[in-house]
C-alpha cells in the first residue's frame, strides 16, 4: 500500500508539474517566435480538435499526463531487488511510449517514419542527458551519506 501511495502523490505532482512545464515552453516559443502572439496550440491539433479551446484543453491534458508518467514512474528506480538496468529500461520504454504518444496526438511532429526516428533520437539524448545527471547526483549524495556515517 505504501507504494501506491507514493505513486499516487508523485502522479498529482507530475501532473502539476507537466502542465507547468508544458505552459511555460509555449511561452518560451511564442517570444521566440517574437511577433507578439501566444501559440497555445500547434496548428495541427487545432484542425484535428472541434475547436481551438478543446485543442488547449486537449493538450493541457496531455502536458499533465505527460508529467504524472514521469512522475510516478520514479517509484521503478526503488525497486531495490531490479538492477539499475532494468529500472532504467522500465522506465525508459513506458515513458517514451508515453511521450511519443503526446508528441503523436498534438502534433509536435510531423507524423512520417524519418520525423518519428528524429523523435525517438532526440528523446534517446534527452533522456541519457537527464539519467546522467540524477545517477551523478545521487552518487554524491550517497558518498555524503556514507561519508557522514
Amino acid at each position: 500500500m505504501k507504494t501506491i501511495n507514493k505513486i499516487i502523490k508523485r502522479a498529482i505532482l507530475g501532473f502539476i508539474y507537466g502542465v507547468f512545464i508544458g505552459q511555460t515552453i509555449l511561452i518560451l516559443e511564442s517570444l521566440i517566435i517574437g511577433d507578439g502572439n501566444y501559440y497555445a496550440v500547434s496548428t495541427y491539433l487545432v484542425n484535428h480538435t472541434s475547436s481551438r479551446i478543446a485543442a488547449v484543453v486537449l493538450q493541457y491534458l496531455i502536458s499533465g499526463i505527460l508529467g504524472l508518467s514521469f512522475a510516478a514512474t520514479t517509484v521503478i528506480f526503488e525497486m531495490d531487488r531490479w538492477s539499475i538496468l532494468a529500472q532504467t529500461a522500465l522506465h525508459f520504454v513506458i515513458n517514451s511510449i508515453v511521450m511519443y504518444i503526446a508528441g503523436f496526438l498534438c502534433g509536435w511532429f510531423p507524423h512520417t517514419v524519418g520525423s518519428t526516428l528524429i523523435w525517438f533520437g532526440i528523446f534517446i539524448v534527452v533522456y541519457f542527458i537527464f539519467w546522467l545527471c540524477f545517477t551523478m547526483y545521487y552518487k554524491k549524495k550517497t558518498k555524503e551519506i556514507n561519508k557522514a556515517l
